[in-house]
């Protein structure tokens, strides 16, 4: 899955390496930037290429006069300059060294090239690997450039090498020319580059000489001098010309060149073609696959089973597919099902829950079936002077269990007589197991009037019995009873 994902970067990129272009100075007057205004009798430029402003200024153009028998160079007229070859090598500046020294025009120069000297024809023809290969090591200086092992070293260009150079260190004449340029970082193409050599003051130093003449030729083609086997100029660029696209100075030829296009198609038809073709030829062949993938399964299938086998695997098709019309589902399917009622009914009953247990009451004292909350809400106290014995209301639950007790208890005294009030007494045993003997009568029904607050007597909690399966009687521990204080729990004053 990794090695189809990287396979299918490096296609993407290589399908949009038109797009970028090399890193190079910008137009302008801000940082980084270069601007030229060309006359061919007044030519200036501004670089900051160095850090700081570099201006040259009082130069003038030296191009062509093809008017005499023998076509000669003029100085400030005359028509533009080619250099044409094969393109082997080039440099584009963004900066330029500070002291790089030479001639100002260095850091005036956005892109610098190295060609082999031929026709256009023959630099079409180059088979591409078989042509001239340059190992740049160090371009700083645009007409000086550091080359080692390759199938040419510049450094040892001279009178008896077998081929022919230029060096140019190219100055853009406009800001569509120096957009242009970029398609200099395309090496190993046929490239004619129109411009118009520099004559200079002496500080701008052009390398301009009139033994140039010697070798223009009648179409103002300028040749290489054998001597040396390598030139090298400035030139102040108007033009270029490439194998299917050119670069004018004001952008507005039929086939000029735009960073990220392509010849023929266009960008916009570049696009069209991949999204077609790339991608519609992906799904086509993916389709293709599938369908191959299925009829090699399908004879492997027809090879193993046998047309009995294939036909019975036809009729189970056929039974499922109306089994599930007619409503019937398989056992997983079924699965799937119950499981989904049974959350949904898990997520009802939640919902149930949750508006019930806000509504409940305080949990109750488990006190063996005695509420005290519900006691000191609704026991209502008999005032002073009332007659006759008080009536009382309670919320006491006396449970089976504690009934048993209580005959325990009663057989446990044996008392001659019941008293006058029993729902009391056995009220009473529900907290308190000392025989009726022991206890003496309240003196007063009312609660005392005490300074001090009154300690609440410890309680002993038992589980309440809802429902006893079957009445046992069980003797209750003595040690639980007798260690509680006997008490009055007429009274509530705490």
């Amino acid at each position: 899955m990794r090695r189809g994902a990287l396979v299918l970067l490096f296609i993407a990129s290589m399908l949009l390496a038109g797009c970028f272009g090399p890193s190079t100075s910008a137009w302008g007057d801000g940082d980084n930037a270069v601007s030229v205004s060309f006359a061919k009798d007044d030519i200036n430029v501004v670089s900051t290429l160095s850090g700081t402003k570099t201006t040259v200024t009082d130069m003038q153009a030296v191009g062509c006069n093809p008017s005499g028998e023998e076509p000669d160079l003029t100085v400030g007229e005359g028509t533009a300059i080619s250099f044409t070859g094969y393109l082997a090598a080039s440099a584009f500046y963004d900066t330029h060294d500070p002291l790089l020294g030479g001639s100002k025009l260095n850091y005036g120069v956005t892109t610098a090239v190295a060609i082999q000297e031929m026709s256009f024809d023959e630099a079409s023809t180059v088979v591409d690997g078989e042509g001239a290969r340059i190992d740049v090591k160090l371009w700083s200086n645009p007409l000086s450039p550091e080359t080692g092992a390759g199938s040419i070293d510049l450094d040892e260009i001279n009178s008896d090498s077998e081929s022919q150079w230029f060096v140019l260190g190219l100055i853009p004449a406009t800001e569509n020319v120096h957009d242009g340029l970029t398609a200099m970082g395309e090496w190993h193409q046929p490239v004619t580059i129109k411009g118009f050599m520099i004559d200079a003051n002496e500080s701008g130093g052009g390398y301009y000489r009139d033994s140039f003449d010697q070798f223009l030729r009648p179409d103002c083609s300028m040749g290489v001098d054998k001597a040396m086997n390598l030139d090298r100029y400035f030139i102040a660029v108007t033009g270029i010309t490439l194998d299917g696209a050119t670069v004018s100075m004001d952008g507005e030829a039929d086939d000029e060149w735009v960073q990220g296009d392509v010849p023929i198609l266009g960008r916009a038809g570049f696009i069209m073609f991949f999204l077609v073709v790339g991608l519609g030829g992906g799904v086509g062949a993916f389709i293709v696959s599938k369908g191959m993938v299925i009829s090699s399964a399908k004879g492997t299938m027809r090879t193993l089973l046998g047309s009995d086998g294939l036909d019975k695997v036809a009729q189970v098709k056929e039974d499922i597919k109306s089994a599930k019309k007619a409503g019937m589902e398989s056992p997983e399917e079924r699965k799937s099902r119950m499981e989904k009622e049974r959350r949904k009914d898990e997520k009802k009953e939640e919902k149930k829950a949750k508006p019930a247990s806000t509504s409940q009451p305080k949990e109750e004292d488990s006190l063996g079936g005695f509420d005290l909350d519900s006691v000191l809400a609704s026991t209502a106290m008999p005032s002073r002077g009332a007659s006759g014995p008080p009536e009382r209301k309670s919320s006491v639950v006396v449970t089976d269990a504690a009934q048993e007790m209580e005959q325990v208890n009663q057989q446990a005294s044996e008392p001659s007589s019941l008293p006058s009030s029993f729902g009391e007494r056995r009220t009473s045993s529900v907290t308190s197991s000392a025989p009726p003997s022991s206890r003496s009568p309240p003196a007063s029904r009312n609660p005392p009037q005490q300074d001090a607050p009154v300690k609440k007597p410890p309680v002993r909690r038992r589980k309440a019995v809802k429902k006893a399966p079957a009445k046992v009687v069980e003797e209750p521990s003595p040690r639980v009873f007798d260690e509680e204080p006997e008490d009055d729990f007429s009274d509530f004053s705490f």
